[in-house]
């Protein structure tokens, strides 16, 4: 009777601790993330040679997939702007943002890539670097 209770104590401190921290990001999220978070330390050098004004989503984890789709559409427009060493560099992050996206449920009552504001490059960069950061966590 009392492994019963020992067994049943420690399930619901699991499940109490899994409520309150959140459950363990799948190791291909947190691959990815990673991965991301690298490859955009890389297309930093490039920031202040790129001069596009791109639109910068300010919604965060309640709408992750919309977010992410924005700032995989907004990114594939560089790849004219970018110094060709940095294409590879470019094409490795549209690859993980996809992969990303496929593993996030779409959110509802989202806006718009296009409903948000325009940024220059190196605030873009830093607001999706800041983004994937935040989903690590």
């Amino acid at each position: 009777m009392m492994c019963k209770v020992l067994i049943l104590s420690c399930i619901s401190a699991a499940m109490l601790m899994t409520a309150a921290y959140g459950s363990p990001l799948p190791t291909e999220k947190v691959h990815l993330l990673r991965a991301l978070i690298r490859d955009l330390k890389l297309l930093e050098k490039s920031k202040d040679k790129i001069h596009l004004e791109l639109y910068t989503p300010n919604e965060k984890q309640e709408c992750s997939w919309q977010t992410l789709r924005c700032y995989l559409a907004e990114i594939s427009t560089l790849e004219n702007d970018i110094e060709d060493e940095d294409v590879d560099n470019l094409r490795n992050i549209q690859k993980n943002l996809q992969g990303l996206m496929d593993l996030i449920p779409q959110g509802t009552g989202c806006k718009i890539c296009e409903a948000n504001d325009k940024k220059k490059f190196p605030a873009f960069h830093q607001d999706l670097s800041n983004f994937l950061r935040s989903m690590l966590k």
